[in-house]
């Protein structure tokens, strides 16, 4: 039982270091290393998703039990949606996700079952959520701006205008002056 022990205590969580958000998701892996335990694979176990540089924010936590269950239960908090996949490695996704989510994100997960009872928490993953960009990629144009623009047009419209007219004004001119001495 102490040989379990100690191989146990050398299991740890790793995630990805940083996740760039795209339209407010992200996507987190959970990955519980070693898996060479008596037991590789948990079959219960409550994976909370842990906010900011120390993980003292507790997003939200599903319980996970692996053997029965093959969709998750979902607790949200503070209007982020996670969603959990029962497989290993977990994979959290998160939505609902705004510039100002972005910060470091935890894995805790608690092993209920097989014993021992463990609490691991990962090495954290740095989300970076990324503006929405507008899907037509154009700013929106006031009234006034058009206006001002059509009026700078007819103006220039006005001025090329009579200076054509001038110029066909004296190539007339010189075109007379031309006959007249030809």
């Amino acid at each position: 039982c102490s040989h379990n022990f100690i191989i146990f205590l050398s299991t740890k969580v790793t995630q990805p270091y940083r996740v760039v958000s795209t339209n407010g998701v992200a996507q987190i892996q959970c990955v519980i290393h070693p898996q060479s335990l008596k037991y590789p694979y948990p079959e219960e176990a409550r994976v909370s998703v842990l906010k900011g540089l120390h993980g003292h924010q507790e997003l939200c936590f599903s319980i996970l039990n692996f053997t029965d269950q093959r969709e998750t239960r979902m607790e949200q908090k503070d209007q982020v949606i996670v969603f959990f996949v029962l497989f290993l490695p977990v994979k959290v996704t998160l939505s609902g996700l705004n510039v100002t989510d972005t910060d470091m994100y935890r894995c805790e997960i608690w092993i209920f079952y097989p014993p021992l009872y463990l609490e691991l928490i990962g090495n954290g993953t740095l989300i970076h959520v990324l503006e929405e960009e507008d899907d037509d990629n154009t700013a929106p144009v006031s009234v006034p701006v058009v206006v001002l623009v059509i009026a700078i047009i007819c103006v220039l419209i006005i001025i090329i205008y009579f200076q054509v007219r001038t110029l066909l004004l004296y190539f007339v001119f010189i075109m007379n002056l031309i006959s007249i001495y030809f």
